[in-house]
């Protein structure tokens, strides 16, 4: 009986780490996806030019390794979450900041950048939220260390 119940816990304990990472996993394929889109878009014909390229890249390639690393290590990582947080505002804000332009072919660099943006945001403060309700909970167990 007492394998039964461990088998549960553990099994419970996989789907809740899962869960925790698969906005993770989410955040990691949108920074791949800016480090391509930033060779597949022409920024060479928005306002922005080279820095839209740079932006795109560097936001991409951040966004990605931060989240590998806490795909790794979630636990110890877990407040790396905010850096993308932050890099998903920005990227929400840089077609204005840098003037991407809103009309014809061009306005696709700019939709990506939002749309990259806004995944980027939600999915890590998602991350982050679960991550903090798992260590406040872990902390109120009891049995728990202080």
């Amino acid at each position: 009986m007492a394998k039964i119940g461990t088998a549960t816990k553990q099994g419970a304990r996989d789907q809740k780490m899962r869960e925790g990472r698969l906005p993770i996993a989410a955040e990691f394929l949108v920074g791949a996806w800016l480090v391509v889109a930033a060779f597949v878009f022409s920024y060479s014909v928005t306002l922005a030019g080279s820095a839209g390229f740079w932006n795109v890249l560097l936001c991409g390639a951040v966004v990605a390794v931060v989240a590998a690393v806490r795909l790794v290590a979630p636990r110890a990582a877990a407040w790396l979450g905010l850096i993308n947080v932050v890099v998903g505002f920005w990227l929400i804000a840089s077609p204005f900041a840098l003037g991407y332009p809103a009309e014809g072919h061009r306005d696709a660099a700019k939709t990506n950048a939002l749309v990259a943006g806004i995944l980027v945001a939600i999915f890590s403060v998602t991350a982050v939220t679960v991550a903090a309700r798992r260590k406040a909970a872990a902390r109120h167990r009891p049995g728990a260390p202080s």
